[in-house]
């Protein structure tokens, strides 16, 4: 069996939750199945996803494209769209040339972002499903280009089988497509490696002065969607109410200065010397295992990988009460849900630890019992490698012929130089209304009147 992989991100700093959840699925198929034939089709230059696989030594190829959702903030104006598109369709062009050369089996699409694969997929008529492991535009601000309805219908149009990593992810994507076509895939997590790991002794010390109080743990990127302030504040509301608590910060930051932010949030508070960055750690349990209680304040987790880590060492967590991390968490038993619209439900839940050690204690074993009840479901790899195997030899969605036409228009068109720029332009000529010079500027400088003609 020939199974080819798609993933959308170099990983340019670390491994996120989806290469992560990926490489696993992978090793696990393997594993049973050892026979397995693999291909990634990922995306250039070379990052940190790339040097995962090279260490594995499992194939790939590296593509330069984009994706239909892409960051809010860097809206393209109709020439940067249409250059994009060229590369994107070169990206698709390119891999329907790999599937040709070697025919996979199946396909899987590890991305909401990057629907390249697929197409190339069902140009061949190739059975193909996918794994949604983000929401997109609500947990990582992205935009959809035709819009969050049309993407998610579009997914479900070209796949044979559709993958979640929470029933509330599936749910979310149920609004748009056929929500019986969903399976529900908890990520893959070592415990036994989790919890050797969190028996070491941390690089750094994890927490800062003698008396930390009530001990805080958050692991994860440090940016406003992860919600590392609302812990800020929360300290703050209970340094009012005379609770001393203690916060460790691990991750690595994005956004120059946004740790200095934070930095300034804590000292308005009067919290900044209980505060404590410690960066990216190769190994982060040890601070999990280090504190009394770690806490997943996102404001949007499709999962909630951490959460989980946390449970598995035996810590009691409070979550946000949206996304994944809520159906995790057991409140009364393994931890606590907090209110996002309510700053003060996140310092409530943690002034009952501090009152009571011994609950804390308590919710952590249970969450440790808890994660191992949730690994050894039935929402497992091998239910996915069941269904993905399934899919096998059966029908898929085919794109019309004309598909591969289109395809192809992109690159003849980003290689017009100026004399078929003139050519172009002289058949346009007959169409438009000439204006005074318009047509003599456009002898001599074609590119610029085609570019201000596009913007019309």
């Amino acid at each position: 069996m020939r199974v080819y992989f798609a993933n959308h991100s170099t990983a340019p700093v670390n491994l996120g939750g989806a290469e992560r959840s990926l490489i696993r699925l992978v090793e696990d198929w393997r594993a049973r199945r050892p026979d397995l034939e693999i291909l990634f089709l990922t995306k250039a230059p070379a990052g940190q996803f790339i040097a995962a696989l090279r260490s594995r030594g499992w194939d790939f190829r590296a593509f330069r494209f984009r994706g239909w959702a892409v960051p809010s903030e860097q809206p393209a104006p109709a020439a940067e769209r249409a250059a994009f598109a060229t590369v994107d369709y070169a990206a698709v062009r390119s891999m329907i040339a790999e599937m040709e050369r070697v025919r996979p089996d199946l396909v899987v699409t590890n991305t909401l972002v990057a629907p390249w694969a697929a197409f190339a997929a069902a140009a061949l008529d190739i059975p193909h499903a996918w794994f949604v492991r983000e929401y997109g535009d609500l947990d990582h601000g992205l935009q959809f280009q035709s819009g969050r309805a049309s993407t998610i219908h579009d997914i479900g149009l070209l796949s044979q089988a559709v993958f979640t990593n929470s029933y509330a992810l599936k749910a979310h994507l149920s609004q748009h497509l056929d929500g019986d076509a969903v399976t529900v895939v908890y990520p893959r997590v070592d415990a036994d490696t989790v919890r050797r790991s969190a028996a070491l002794v941390p690089a750094l010390p994890v927490f800062a002065g003698d008396a930390p109080g009530l001990k805080v743990t958050v692991v994860g990127r440090v940016e406003p969607g992860k919600g590392q302030y609302r812990v800020i504040d929360a300290l703050g509301l209970l340094e009012t109410r005379g609770i001393r608590a203690s916060l460790c910060i691990v991750g690595s930051w994005k956004e120059p200065g946004y740790d200095v932010e934070l930095r300034d949030r804590a000292r308005a508070l009067g919290v900044a010397e209980r505060v404590h960055f410690v960066g990216e750690q190769d190994n982060p349990y040890p601070f999990i295992a280090a504190a009394d209680v770690c806490v997943t304040p996102s404001t949007l987790e499709a999962f909630g990988r951490t959460t989980l880590e946390y449970m598995i060492a035996g810590r009691a967590v409070v979550a946000s009460d949206a996304g994944g991390s809520a159906e995790l968490v057991v409140p009364g038993d393994t931890g606590s849900l907090f209110d996002l619209d309510d700053p003060r439900s996140l310092s409530d839940a943690l002034a009952e630890y501090a009152a009571d050690p011994d609950l804390a204690l308590r919710h952590g074993a249970a969450a440790a019992r808890r994660a191992d009840e949730i690994l050894g479901g039935a929402n497992g790899n091998d239910a996915a490698i069941d269904r993905l195997e399934s899919l096998v030899g059966g029908p898929a969605y085919r794109l019309p012929d004309i598909a591969r036409y289109w395809f192809e228009l992109p690159d003849a068109y980003s290689s017009l130089g100026a004399t078929s720029a003139r050519m172009a332009l002289g058949l346009l000529a007959s169409r438009l209304r000439t204006r005074t010079g318009l047509v003599g500027r456009a002898a001599r400088r074609p590119g610029a009147v085609l570019k201000r003609l596009a913007g019309r």
